[in-house]
């Protein structure tokens, strides 16, 4: 009887963390396309790298800039200037940690979520289940 039980909790296991991976595989990420000139980096398919994450291209530019201390600025064909020169490992593990803060939701790990400012805090509400999380500010 015992024996049982352990073996449909293994099934019942497996079949979760499938389910799982799944759903967190969702979005791909682009390769970033980067371009050094000079002493300033380009990242060349910026707008396309927010319009899949689904985020306003400047909250993520300003959050690129102050995680890795550089000044930031885009252009009117969505391209982002860094000042300095960046590895483009560096900034694919930045738009990691925006996706995995910003836009995947902490409760099902959906990325169906938006952004929703009420008051003077900023929420993270998923669209699939309805959580509410609360975010910190990008400043």
């Amino acid at each position: 009887m015992v024996q049982e039980y352990f073996t449909l909790l293994d099934r019942i296991k497996g079949h979760l963390q499938k389910e799982g991976i799944e759903k967190a595989h969702r979005i791909e990420l682009p390769r970033v396309d980067l371009v050094w000139v000079g002493n300033k980096t380009i990242i060349r398919n910026f707008k396309q790298v927010a319009d899949i994450l689904r985020r306003e291209p400047q909250r993520l530019l300003v959050f690129l800039g102050r995680e890795l201390a550089a000044a930031t600025n885009m252009d009117s064909e969505g391209r982002a200037f860094l000042a300095g020169r960046k590895d483009p490992e560096s900034i694919r593990r930045v738009i990691a940690r925006f996706y995995r803060d910003y836009v995947v939701c902490p409760v099902c790990g959906s990325p169906d979520t938006r952004l929703v400012r009420e008051r003077k805090i900023t929420f993270l509400v998923c669209e699939a289940c309805g959580a509410k999380t609360p975010v910190r500010e990008i400043r």
